[in-house]
């Protein structure tokens, strides 16, 4: 059903600093501006992130694209059999898109699912650092885990990759090794969301031009064992984790994949070896925007 990661939505408490940081760290560029969202892509989508002006930091939503209305329509019936979910709308809330649906799913968090993304941007502009060729992946902290990882197989057509022993799943709705992980934690929230880059050159081109700005990674540059692709992560103005990910496993052969149980170990999750991810890194999180909690 889901064939491809769409965008997630961040409310952010300064809505003029937080572009800035989009545009002139991490290489996006801002389509338009539209009742306090910001839409900005790094290709020729219409938006691969959407920054909401807000009073704090939150996760405003996470979007997944699938084919057609047809797929749209297929979703809602699964959806409306959930008895944990709730819809919130029927009808596109973001401009450039032909179809969506947003309902308040398991953990709180608000989902959307859409189709027909414009994609007339321009492919090429003039941009600093690193850009990213498209949104990649999230990770969830999530405190039902087994909940959470029956949904997205059951109504929105993911597939298991991986998992690192009980604590972290994998899922993928392409042939990339995963869109979305799950992480076991006693809160809901949005750990991470990642951007593809070209390759690990690009990675020292972001280490460099964070230093520049007097930044820093938060945790790499590394190889992730799981997903085999090589990483580096970053804080934006807000406090979100960003990670930058290069040359990520894909499954080409969906009936010959077996999913494997890594064990949860720092080498499962950095072949490079020490050091393991910093603190900062592991309780690091943003929270759910409240409004949209209480839908559920």
């Amino acid at each position: 059903m889901v064939h491809r990661i769409g965008h997630v939505g961040i409310r952010v408490s300064d809505l003029e600093r937080s572009v800035r940081h989009a545009e002139e760290i991490m290489g996006l560029r801002e389509v338009e501006r539209v009742d306090g969202s910001s839409y900005l892509t790094c290709n020729e989508r219409h938006h691969e992130l959407v920054l909401v002006q807000g009073e704090q930091v939150a996760c405003d939503h996470l979007a997944f694209e699938v084919r057609n209305d047809e797929d749209l329509r297929t979703a809602r019936e699964a959806v409306l059999k959930e008895e944990d979910v709730t819809i919130v709308s029927e009808e596109p809330e973001e401009p450039g898109l032909d179809g969506a649906l947003r309902f308040v799913g398991p953990g709180g968090f608000l989902f959307e699912l859409f189709h027909g993304m414009a994609a007339d941007e321009p492919p090429h502009y003039n941009t600093i650092g690193a850009r990213p060729r498209k949104f990649e992946h999230i990770t969830l902290k999530v405190s039902d885990k087994e909940r959470m990882e029956g949904f997205f197989q059951k109504v929105l057509g993911f597939r298991l990759s991986d998992r690192s022993g009980d604590s972290i799943s994998w899922l993928r709705c392409s042939p990339e090794h995963h869109g979305v992980s799950l992480i076991r934690d006693e809160k809901d929230q949005l750990q991470h969301y990642a951007w593809q880059i070209e390759d690990f050159s690009s990675i020292a081109r972001t280490g460099d031009h964070l230093m520049r700005n007097n930044k820093t990674f938060l945790w790499g540059p590394g190889h992730h064992g799981i997903g085999d692709n090589y990483f580096c992560y970053f804080l934006d103005d807000d406090g979100v984790i960003v990670e930058y990910s290069a040359n990520i496993m894909r499954v080409e052969n969906e009936d010959a994949y077996v999913p494997r149980t890594w064990p949860d170990e720092p080498l499962s999750v950095n072949r490079w070896g020490n050091p393991p991810p910093p603190e900062e890194f592991v309780n690091g999180g943003t929270d759910l925007t409240r409004a949209r909690i209480s839908h559920g």
